[in-house]
């Protein structure tokens, strides 16, 4: 079972090291938290029953992974802004004004609603999985996914003049 997990999880390390990047907003940071869950996954591969259940099982730890970091100390914050001035490549600035605007946009967006739209746009989960996923009730969880992108829309998408 050591080689099919093994590409697995190199398959879907770049999916959880995006959702980790979202998630910290410090590319070494997700670096670490995706390190971790890795580990974790590994130590407890026979857990996993169904395969297809890897990839929701994998950001679930992620998730975890990450808040465990402020369970055991505070880190240092950066001003988004301050790193997008400098140019920081890890928020791959080209310069595009609309991808600054929407990349501005999701940050604003409280972490209850920044997770489910991010689950949902970049690791392609439907709705049911990501409430599935998040740690509330059943009702919260529910609407969640489904308010995130209205939500967002308020902060990205302007009216025509």
């Amino acid at each position: 079972m050591a080689a099919p997990f093994s590409r697995l999880l190199e398959m879907l390390r770049p999916d959880l090291l995006r959702f980790a990047f979202w998630l910290a907003r410090d590319r070494s940071v997700a670096e670490d938290v995706v390190q971790e869950t890795l580990i974790r996954a590994w130590k407890s591969q026979d857990e996993l029953k169904d395969p297809a259940a890897a990839r929701p099982w994998l950001f679930t730890i992620v998730r975890r992974e990450h808040a465990r970091l402020y369970e055991r100390k505070r880190l240092p914050t950066v001003d988004v802004e301050e790193i997008e001035a400098l140019g920081d490549p890890a928020l791959a600035s080209d310069g595009d004004a609309g991808l600054t605007d929407l990349r501005r946009a999701i940050m604003q967006l409280p972490d209850e609603y920044r997770e489910p739209l991010v689950l949902q746009v970049l690791g392609g989960f439907t709705t049911s999985e990501i409430a599935a996923s998040l740690p509330s009730n059943h009702t919260i969880a529910t609407t969640r996914p489904l308010a995130a992108p209205r939500r967002f829309c308020t902060l990205y998408v302007r009216p025509l003049p």
